[in-house]
């Protein structure tokens, strides 16, 4: 889905913000870095209708362009889009937009489990951009000077509840050896989706580990990185949930709850015997 967002850059000599009309269709104006001014403007062509889609990951795609209908080069800007509930004002997530690598463009990539607890309707969303001291000021404005337009969520897939996430013995990465001179043999899982795809939610995890003949300690981490973090054990990417329970010659399946505001949860294992054979993450 494509919308276009209509800028206008205008260099001005101060620093203060003015708000004025061009053409009778900029309403917004606000001071950015380099003492430029991003002028905030609606027509016709940006009427269109958003829909996303539960049990889908959706992707938008917003193309700014100034009044000339010029795309503008917005690259080194850090773009977000914060989806909110039109009646409660609660906000339901904030994503960073990503640039496409196209001038002009960038996306809003939304996850599946960003709209499993929402039920079908009419919702809003508007997009901001992270000024260099740090403020969040709007990229976009209506007529009326509005900064929110409205977004439909469908429900057409009924795909409840979202999969459970899974890694088996095959897919646990060795990061340490003791026949490369490691103190021990250490395997992780790799990083599973945390809270990154439900955010604002209740945070809760149900984890479920099953050891085969399993003499060894593991732990429960998470992350709260954006980007995926790093394998090794000692990372500083990962902090502890649950840490180091021991088991002695056990094949009975470990479960646990928990509830972390994270965006990777993972399992790292240090055996003496046996393995664990399936981890199973439910979020």
């Amino acid at each position: 889905m494509y919308i276009n967002l209509l800028i206008y850059f205008k260099m001005k000599v101060s620093d203060f913000i003015t708000s004025f009309l061009i053409s009778k269709k900029i309403k917004y104006v606000y001071a950015v870095t380099g003492g430029a001014s991003l002028h905030l403007i609606h027509s016709a062509m940006n009427n269109k209708k958003l829909t996303a889609h539960k049990g889908l990951s959706n992707e938008i795609i917003f193309n700014i362009r100034n009044k000339d209908r010029k795309l503008q080069n917005v690259g080194n800007d850090v773009l977000r889009g914060t989806l909110m509930h039109p009646l409660t004002g609660k906000r339901i997530f904030t994503r960073v937009l990503e640039h496409t690598g196209s001038v002009g463009q960038v996306k809003l990539a939304m996850a599946e489990g960003d709209l499993t607890t929402l039920s079908e309707g009419l919702y809003q969303i508007f997009i901001s951009r992270e000024t260099a001291e740090g403020q969040e000021l709007p990229v976009f404005a209506d007529q009326n000077n509005n900064i929110k337009f409205d977004i439909q969520i469908l429900d057409q897939t009924k795909q409840t509840p979202v999969d459970t996430q899974t890694a088996n013995v095959s897919t646990f990465i060795q990061v340490t050896n003791t026949n490369n001179g490691d103190e021990g043999n250490v395997f992780v899982t790799s990083a599973l989706k945390g809270n990154q795809s439900r955010n604002f939610t209740s945070c809760l995890h149900s984890i479920a580990i099953h050891p085969d003949a399993y003499t060894g300690a593991f732990t429960i981490q998470a992350s709260c990185v954006e980007n995926t973090p790093d394998t090794a054990n000692n990372s500083t990417d990962w902090f502890n949930v649950e840490s180091s329970v021991s088991l002695t010659a056990n094949s009975t399946i470990y479960h646990k709850t928990f509830q972390v505001n994270a965006n990777y949860i993972r399992v790292m294992s240090e055996p003496t015997a046996g393995n664990i054979s399936l981890v199973q993450l439910r979020n």
